[in-house]
């Protein structure tokens, strides 16, 4: 039911482990949503997101997303969320996000990621 996105790297002020990347990157991510909701489904449902996880390899600029996606009480899978962002373009991400995505997963197993890259379209 989760969704990883791995951003090849985030601003050198920036501390992922904090509760303000967190919290910041939960925003930016409902924004993602709402665009991708528009252009795809044509719909403007409020989907939130909360964030399971926040880690960055040391030495790594990459920093990975572990989230969940709700519609109101229901918890969307990791298909449906994966998908949804799979439809927007690499660089439109990156731009509601603030930094590149390099890819976007669908979490199978407890530790295993099925990976849909985002569209270079």
């Amino acid at each position: 039911m989760c969704v990883c996105v791995l951003l090849q790297f985030v601003g050198a002020g920036d501390d992922p482990q904090s509760c303000r990347f967190s919290q910041m990157m939960e925003q930016r991510l409902e924004k993602v949503f709402a665009e991708a909701q528009a252009k795809v489904l044509n719909v403007n449902s409020r989907l939130s997101v909360q964030m399971v996880s926040v880690s960055q390899a040391t030495g790594s600029p990459a920093v990975s997303l572990v989230y969940t996606l709700k519609n109101g009480t229901v918890l969307l899978n990791g298909t449906t969320a994966s998908n949804l962002l799979g439809q927007l373009s690499a660089e439109l991400v990156g731009y509601f996000l603030f930094y590149p995505p390099l890819i976007i997963a669908e979490r199978k197993l407890p530790f295993a990621f099925r990976i849909t890259s985002v569209s270079q379209g």
